[in-house]
């Protein structure tokens, strides 16, 4: 039988800069202890928006984000076929740039009122991705998908208490999001090859200490096996 992914398989070895010692310095803190999924998830796709994911995007992730079409495709037809929610958020500015806050003060794009403006191209998600009948769309206006928006009432409704997480970026709304699930005891699952950053550095750093504290870094291979575990309609079998 294969050897099960470690933590420290799930993360690039040299972009964090010396993560053997890293692992060791967290490990001997007793950090990094895998949660494990939950009685029920759902899928959670961050952000997949054309101001993200188009290659000449101000904003873009190009090309590292193409490489999670295909990943989260899987994982959503997968949750589907289970009947089990597929939630998308879509990041939001208003058109006259109300919303913004502080974003238009850190991000020059955003002061231009050149990205995520509401009914624009560049806030769509992107066809490769677009969402399905029956699937949800959250509409935010802050990095969390859970500042002022009814995700949490959705998932309370569903008795959803693991989120499969995916999309862009890592160091930003994925972090902020998963931070927010942890703190309502809502575990995390954020999937490798669904989630994507402007640098391999930045996205491995926070790819590590969000493993370490706030949720599990696991790979689409076995979220796809756990999934196994559901049959239309009822609970995880064990």
């Amino acid at each position: 039988m294969a050897k099960s992914a470690t933590p420290q398989d799930r993360l690039a070895p040299n972009a964090t800069g010396n993560p053997d010692a890293s692992s060791t310095f967290y490990e001997k803190q007793g950090m990094g202890q895998r949660m494990g999924f939950g009685d029920r998830p759902a899928v959670l796709v961050i952000d997949m928006q054309h101001d993200f994911c188009d290659p000449d995007a101000p904003t873009t992730l190009w090309p590292s984000i193409e490489a999670t079409f295909e990943p989260i495709r899987r994982l959503c037809n997968a949750a589907r076929s289970r009947d089990l929610p597929v939630i998308y958020t879509q990041g939001l500015v208003a058109g006259d740039g109300s919303t913004a806050g502080l974003w238009q003060f850190k991000m020059r794009y955003h002061a231009e009122g050149r990205v995520q403006i509401e009914g624009s191209r560049g806030a769509g998600i992107v066809p490769e991705l677009a969402p399905q009948p029956g699937d949800r769309v959250i509409r935010k206006w802050r990095p969390s998908a859970f500042f002022r928006t009814d995700l949490e009432v959705f998932l309370g409704s569903q008795d959803i208490d693991t989120l499969l997480v995916c999309g862009t970026s890592v160091s930003g709304c994925v972090r902020a999001t998963v931070t927010d699930a942890f703190m309502r005891d809502i575990r995390c699952m954020v999937v490798r090859e669904c989630v994507a950053d402007r640098t391999p550095a930045v996205m491995e750093a926070n790819l590590f200490d969000l493993h370490q504290k706030y949720a599990d870094v696991v790979t689409l291979e076995e979220t796809l096996a756990d999934l196994e575990k559901f049959t239309v309609g009822i609970r995880a079998t064990t």
